[in-house]
């Protein structure tokens, strides 16, 4: 399955076989499988939002849309930055009402498997299709900027961080 999904992403592993090792492939899944945790947590944490409406979410569906950009990094790139190497839609059930996530992939730069630090981003937020999601993002904004003023205005335990690391969530 991981094959395949790379190989629709225009991946050739067969023009550099000096670097493409069995044990290359399998550090590349524990990476994808991190980053896919990683993902889930920070979604997770954007529903910490309902959690008395619904307190287990679930994935239900998801799609790879790598060729297509989200309208933020589609703005992102026209400021001049890069554009995400990768763009995944979630689809989240809670609790009988779907809610769809945009997430965009970022190469930082890193050497992973050198460092041990995050070799990648990701952007990961509602998509701007309903009042709650559009709710939502207005309040990360809030708190993630002017948190003094948006602590009295909302009630939350965590904030998702704009570096995805769950380690270093904003408390409010």
């Amino acid at each position: 399955m991981f094959w395949n999904a790379m190989t629709r992403k225009g991946w050739n592993w067969r023009e550099e076989p000096e670097e493409v090792q069995p044990d290359t492939v399998s550090e590349i899944i524990k990476i994808h499988n991190f980053n896919n945790e990683k993902a889930w947590h920070e979604i997770l944490l954007w529903e910490s939002f309902h959690s008395e409406e619904c307190q287990n979410p679930q994935l239900t569906k998801f799609a790879g849309k790598p060729k297509e950009l989200s309208p933020r990094a589609r703005f992102r790139t026209w400021l001049g930055y890069d554009a995400p190497f990768d763009r995944h839609d979630w689809v989240v059930d809670r609790c009988g009402t779907e809610v769809r996530y945009i997430l965009d992939y970022y190469d930082t730069g890193i050497d992973q498997m050198e460092t041990g630090e995050d070799s990648v981003e990701i952007d990961v937020r509602p998509a701007l299709d309903s009042y709650s999601a559009c709710f939502n993002r207005m309040k990360v904004f809030a708190l993630r900027n002017i948190p003094t003023v948006a602590t009295f205005l909302f009630d939350y335990p965590m904030v998702p961080a704009a570096g995805n690391d769950p380690d270093h969530q904003t408390e409010t």
